[in-house]
């Protein structure tokens, strides 16, 4: 999750350098490549999430931990818009490096979250399939 974070990075100084652009054309192209970029860091965010969703919840107890973490998306996009727009628009061009800033921060601080899970997950049992019932 953390390479996500450093994605958004260029992706947001990309918007911010859109909006210094002397032409259209450098300002589309800018953008454009902003927009890449931000499709990238989303790619990685969701296999991120995804691993950090399977991977380390403790063994047996894998509902409540999903429930738990997917909260954090719920409070995100229901909490996130507001202070978002008031740090882009209320700051403008400046607000852009301060949310990459932002990114940056909270790519490092879920790496190191998760690196500290994973250090304290223990591998549960193999799970396997229950046998198939005869049918001869």
């Amino acid at each position: 999750m953390r390479r996500a974070g450093v994605v958004l990075v260029p992706a947001s100084l990309c918007s911010a350098l859109s909006a210094r652009a002397e032409h259209a054309r450098t300002a589309v192209l800018v953008l454009l490549l902003a927009g890449a970029a931000r499709v990238l860091a989303e790619m990685l965010l969701g296999s991120g999430c995804w691993e950090i969703g399977f991977s380390l919840a403790p063994p047996g107890r894998q509902g409540q931990y999903q429930g738990f973490y997917r909260a954090g998306t719920a409070v995100a996009r229901s909490a996130g818009p507001l202070p978002l727009t008031a740090l882009v628009r209320g700051l403008g061009t400046r607000g852009r490096p301060a949310l990459a800033a932002l990114f940056l921060a909270t790519g490092q601080a879920a790496r190191h979250a998760a690196a500290r899970g994973e250090s304290r997950s223990v591998p549960g049992p193999a799970v396997s399939a229950p046998p198939a019932p005869d049918t001869a």
